[in-house]
């Protein structure tokens, strides 16, 4: 038998072949990449989220001031949209000084012993919404079965660039605002932050009384 038929190394077949599988798994760990990224900006960003509104409360309690949580759902930073500015009311009222319907967000303005806490920014691709929350019909169990989640913002003003607060007291209750005006909610209120690349969606709920602070997913999870 002679070697005539024994070849040694790839072929240039056999080097396509082994060229198109790489190709196609790159390919396939590009997409999975892709969709991870988006997942994992809108994680962090509505854990964020949950912490500065935490931390307004915390805030309050400890200081014995007001402290409010500033949303503005459309405000455009770079390729970001969505600012929160949190904002402790020390030495005058926000609701008699007009500041919460005139605060400019691209100034960070305070004043004297009113410091600004703490801005926070949405990363790129995770927005304010969708426009209906968690869903229409939307509810949540009980204690949050009284903060309205079918909105992506429930107590933001539904004109002007949509902006709205929240007032903790130095007693740790939330009062919900639009604009300058003072909203009447049964139980709380809530916020959602949206992935749209990917249709995911965090909701964080606020209650009133308690001025608890919760994060609950579309299908009502729980980080």
């Amino acid at each position: 038998m002679t070697n005539d038929r024994i070849h040694r190394g790839f072929t240039l077949i056999e080097a396509a072949v082994v060229m198109a599988i790489i190709i196609v798994l790159g390919g396939m760990a590009v997409s999975s990449f892709s969709r991870q990224r988006p997942r994992a900006n809108l994680n962090s960003a509505a854990s964020e989220l949950q912490s500065t509104v935490h931390g307004a409360r915390q805030q309050a309690l400890a200081t014995g001031h007001d402290v409010w949580v500033m949303v503005f759902p459309q405000f455009a930073n770079g390729s970001s949209t969505g600012r929160v500015i949190v904002y402790e009311d020390s030495n005058f009222n926000f609701i008699a000084s007009g500041i919460l319907g005139a605060y400019d967000p691209a100034v960070l303005a305070h004043g004297g012993l009113s410091p600004e806490v703490t801005t926070l920014d949405l990363p790129t691709g995770i927005v304010f919404g969708p426009a209906t929350g968690m869903g229409s019909g939307a509810t949540l169990p009980v204690p949050l079965a009284g903060v309205d989640v079918t909105k992506s913002c429930s107590f933001c003003s539904t004109t002007g660039d949509g902006r709205g607060a929240i007032r903790f007291d130095p007693k740790g209750r939330a009062s919900f605002y639009s604009g300058t005006v003072a909203q009447t909610v049964n139980g709380g209120a809530s916020m959602s932050l949206n992935a749209p690349e990917i249709g995911r969606t965090w909701t964080l709920a606020i209650t009133s009384a308690a001025g608890a602070v919760r994060l609950v997913g579309g299908g009502g999870e729980t980080p």
